[in-house]
């Protein structure tokens, strides 16, 4: 039996000429490789459209047999993932298509895929393995995971691609979030719940790879308080660096502080996403204070913490004028890197559906949810306002006179510099698209 692990590209997530960027290493196929049964003697092949130059269906792979199709996508790679599927299907292949897509617009999925899982893959991807060995699979799949799941360890080694930052290992502790923002679609796909992996699980995982630098991936680092702290005191053993999410409050908790630095905390994602708090509330992410933020931003890195912040433009109370002010306030502020996103109803959100309820999406082409394009009807500018001043956000944050101001402030001056350069490549790419008809 042969089968192709495919991740599938979307506008940002790429391999081309225009995105040529490097990627901390994606785990997701290496996650679906190790839960395919060694019984089945199954043949692998893993394809990262991301970062490799052959995708999914070049020259490369076209001429050759392959039974099972699996591709995991998300939202704004599934125009991507339906080619992939067609292709492989006119080739006798079976196609079953797995993550946020899949999830969220499953009855979607249905008509252009074999079979659909829903959800975390733990459990459900071996079972429909199964089937299909067996010759029954089901249409689609969809199964929780305890905390009692037993994970098996991850080939690194197939993380080969020159695309991927060398220097860091990528990892996922806990899935979950007890926040329930309403423009985020974390929650739908872990049903609220937190999926936390052993402890030993996670610190052998890292024991056993040459990485010195860690990224967890978990959407919220301290989503559950206790395991937090729990994984934190085995982490001090290991003397590595990392960098994880978390929310500004964390600035308020000085011991917790204490307990990352001393672990090998260097660095965190923080959505700050607005800085006026009626857009916040208005989200229900009121639990953030804007007239807090210079104070927490600043303890948080008196314990030699970078912040990188996250930004979302495009919030009902936005306007021209208040989009422009972001770069001083984020030096005021003194957060290390910023990155903005335009804020993007994802369908499964309440966001989307209050603005489909409004009348105000202007595409339900996925292919443009991408948190970097406009996809629906702004309360105070026009789409195309809108767009050019995320545009103008991007170059004005990243000029070399406010990247060398933000680095003297800096304690973690090396890895400031990295995702500022990262930063600053990634604004001049903008403008991709010509124009977009539903963009005016």
């Amino acid at each position: 039996m042969r089968i192709m692990l495919v991740l599938a590209k979307d506008n940002i997530y790429r391999f081309d000429s225009l995105h040529q960027r490097k990627y901390y290493p994606q785990i997701t196929l290496i996650t679906l490789e190790s839960l395919i049964d060694k019984k089945y003697n199954a043949e692998i092949i893993l394809v990262d459209e991301g970062v490799e130059e052959y995708d999914a269906t070049s020259s490369k792979y076209s001429d050759e047999k392959f039974d099972l199709i699996c591709i995991s996508a998300v939202i704004s790679a599934s125009r991507r993932a339906k080619e992939i599927s067609k292709f492989w299907k006119e080739r006798g292949a079976y196609t079953q298509i797995g993550g946020h897509y899949a999830t969220v617009l499953s009855d979607e999925a249905l008509e252009f895929f074999d079979t659909v899982i829903k959800g975390p893959a733990e459990i459900a991807f071996p079972s429909f393995i199964k089937d299909f060995v067996e010759g029954k699979p089901k249409r689609e799949y969809f199964q929780l995971v305890g905390n009692d799941f037993e994970y098996k360890p991850l080939n690194r080694k197939l993380l080969t691609n020159k695309k991927y930052y060398k220097s860091f290992g990528t990892i996922v502790a806990n899935n979950g979030c007890p926040n329930k923002c309403t423009y985020c679609s974390v929650t739908k796909m872990y049903s609220g719940k937190n999926q936390l992996k052993n402890i030993d699980f996670v610190v052998n995982e890292i024991k056993s790879n040459k990485y010195k630098k860690w990224v967890f991936y978990d959407p919220n680092f301290l989503a559950d308080k206790n395991y937090a702290i729990n994984l934190m005191n085995e982490l001090k053993k290991l003397k590595i660096k990392w960098t994880a999410s978390a929310t500004i409050n964390i600035g308020n908790d000085i011991k917790m502080l204490q307990l990352m630095k001393d672990s090998g905390c260097i660095g965190l994602v923080i959505g700050l996403e607005s800085f006026i708090q009626e857009n916040l509330n208005g989200v229900n992410k009121g639990f953030n204070n804007v007239k807090e933020y210079k104070r927490l931003v600043n303890t948080i890195q008196s314990y030699g913490i970078s912040v990188l912040s996250t930004l979302m433009i495009g919030m009902e109370t936005d306007t021209v004028e208040s989009i422009r002010q972001i770069p001083d306030i984020i030096e005021e502020i003194g957060v290390d890197v910023p990155r903005y996103n335009i804020l993007t109803p994802y369908p499964g959100t309440p966001f989307y559906e209050q603005l489909k309820a409004e009348n105000r999406l202007l595409t339900t082409d996925w292919y443009y949810y991408d948190t970097e394009t406009v996809v629906f009807q702004p309360k105070n500018m026009s789409p195309a306002t809108l767009q050019e001043e995320f545009y103008k956000l991007w170059q004005d944050t990243f000029t070399f006179k406010r990247i060398f101001k933000r680095l003297k402030t800096s304690r973690n001056k090396g890895l400031k510099l990295i995702l500022e350069i990262f930063s600053r490549q990634h604004a001049k790419k903008f403008k991709k698209y010509g124009k977009l008809d539903f963009i005016n």
